[in-house]
């Protein structure tokens, strides 16, 4: 199940790679142009949305105490922490995606049939916990990898691809 959004994701956190490889420590809080989030909020929303995703399949959150800090809804607005720095949240949100991956692959239909319960997409399209998580590794991704490029080209660095 889900092979086709694996494959995105996969991709996707190569392209993420890429654009981490220039965008330093010393980036972190700066807010990216246009959208204005620093790369430590979006790396952290990233991580912490990747670690949801898998409650929907029987998992647990790594990092609950990041809820607040970078979930859906959160403020941008975050403070330097010892934990918080560019090493350990690409290790987070690669490992949060990692075992998204492999639960989403073990996946059974009737795990992923039901309601998500995300008031967020109440009245859209995305009904369903399988709709949820395949947007969770694709679309959702994609957009705040997107501005995670922006805050690199923001300093000046051409395109990676």
């Amino acid at each position: 199940m889900f092979e086709n959004e694996i494959a995105i994701n996969q991709l996707q956190l190569k392209q993420f790679a890429a654009v981490m490889a220039d965008l330093p420590e010393d980036s972190l809080f700066t807010r990216g142009n246009g959208h204005g989030h620093p790369p430590v909020w979006i790396l952290g929303h990233l991580a912490i949305v990747g670690e949801m995703g898998q409650t929907f399949l029987g998992g647990s959150l790594t990092h609950p105490r990041w809820v607040p800090l970078f979930g859906p809804g959160s403020s941008d607005e975050v403070k330097p922490h010892a934990s918080l720095t560019r090493d350990a949240l690409i290790t987070d949100l690669n490992q949060a995606y990692e075992t998204l991956r492999s639960m989403a692959a073990e996946a059974k239909p009737e795990d992923v049939a039901g309601p998500h319960g995300i008031a967020l997409f109440d009245g859209s399209p995305i009904q369903t916990v399988g709709h949820a998580v395949s947007l969770l590794l694709t679309n959702h991704f994609a957009f705040h990898l997107s501005q995670l490029s922006g805050c690199r080209r923001d300093r000046g660095l051409g395109h990676i691809f």
